[in-house]
């Protein structure tokens, strides 16, 4: 367990931070699910231009994704962030953001996130677990091995 801590504190150091003289490590997991649970991301180019979006929207607001993945009707976030950032306006900012340059680049492919939001804690000795977890996504949800605390309710 202390080599999978140890890589984790490393990851966090090389983080470019706004805040350098403050030090927090408040790890969050996010589950980002569209509207009516409607299975909108299907294809792996409109799946890395959603993570794209919100990378660059998580950047301008001071939040790093340290893991990202999903599935036609839900995305997963392993995430970083300020102590002073509440997480609502985290999903706003996320939501917006992607849904709006979603609609800019891909007119033709309807999208919506839904209303709900998913978000728990994690401990820092979960992280290597759960990033496995959130980067195989599409193997976990084809051969249903699914770990019930980390997805939403069906």
């Amino acid at each position: 367990m202390p080599f999978r801590h140890q890589a984790l504190r490393a990851d966090l150091r090389r983080i470019n931070m706004k805040q350098r003289h403050s030090y927090s490590n408040l790890l969050y997991h996010l589950v980002f699910c569209t509207k009516n649970r409607e299975h909108l991301i299907t294809t792996r180019a409109l799946k890395k231009a959603l993570y794209g979006f919100m990378k660059v929207k998580a950047h301008e607001i001071d939040t790093y994704i340290l893991e990202y993945g999903g599935w036609y009707d839900h995305v997963h976030i392993l995430m970083r962030t300020r102590p002073s950032m509440a997480l609502s306006e985290v999903y706003r900012h996320l939501k917006g953001f992607s849904s709006r340059a979603w609609h800019k680049k891909f007119p033709q492919h309807r999208f919506a996130w839904g209303d709900g939001a998913y978000s728990v804690t994690v401990d820092p000795n979960d992280c290597y677990a759960l990033r496995t977890y959130i980067r195989n996504q599409e193997k976990i949800h084809n051969g249903r091995t699914l770990i019930k605390r980390w997805e939403p309710d069906e």
